[in-house]
């Protein structure tokens, strides 16, 4: 276990309790048993991460030799396995409820299911179960990268609905979120805190980008169905 990472396990709850509390005093929430479901199949979306690792150690790739090996690992067997966990059930549970309309429900789940897995890959990372080259930084920052990528798969798979659309920009969110997933794998693994730097300016970015367009098309349908 990594000195004082203990800690980390902590952030995603937080985040979580907070965005719930946000949700309830912003959105006056009827119930909150959906945010709770989202909290708990975040938490066993990492039963394929861990199996992407046992993958990893079986076949040694996890034996990062050279920088193929270290890409492959990192945005195939990590980043790729952590992000499906995670589509599968924003897919094919909370995109075909009535109460799902759009980008906005996509990112607040996707986030929601984010922080759940977050909290449970968090506690692997810190054991030492899954992952490599772990350090308290990548600890710490993880849950709140994960909320990123959430965002990024969470307006696209809304999208879907919206345009009616659903094959295309739900395989969209789970490609671009894998992508920044691996980005922020790789630069730990290869410990390029350049690129880190760069990953996180244009991630911030892009998240304000999707979070206003969500918002502008919630807007936009609520004009549409004004009478």
């Amino acid at each position: 276990m990594i000195e004082h990472g203990i800690y980390s396990v902590l952030v995603a709850p937080l985040l979580a309790f907070l965005l719930i509390l946000y949700m309830n005093y912003r959105f006056k929430v009827q119930t909150n048993l959906y945010l709770f479901y989202a909290l708990l199949f975040g938490l066993l979306s990492t039963a394929i991460i861990f199996g992407g690792q046992m993958l990893a150690e079986v076949t040694e790739l996890d034996h990062l030799r050279n920088l193929k090996r270290t890409a492959f690992y990192g945005i195939v067997l990590m980043a790729f396995t952590g992000e499906l966990g995670k589509f599968i059930f924003l897919r094919y549970y909370f995109l075909p409820m009535k109460e799902f309309s759009g980008p906005i429900d996509g990112i607040i789940y996707a986030i929601l299911i984010g922080l759940g897995f977050a909290t449970a890959a968090t506690l692997l990372l810190d054991l030492g179960i899954i992952g490599a080259r772990v350090d308290l930084l990548y600890l710490y920052t993880y849950p709140i990268a994960n909320v990123i990528f959430a965002i990024i798969m969470g307006f696209f798979v809304g999208l879907g609905k919206t345009r009616k659309n659903k094959a295309i920009d739900s395989l969209t969110g789970l490609f671009a979120a894998t992508v920044f997933h691996g980005l922020y794998i790789f630069s730990f693994l290869t410990t390029d805190f350049r690129l880190l730097i760069i990953f996180a300016i244009g991630s911030i970015i892009i998240v304000f980008l999707l979070i206003a367009k969500a918002l502008n098309i919630k807007a936009e349908d609520k004009l549409n169905q004004t009478p």
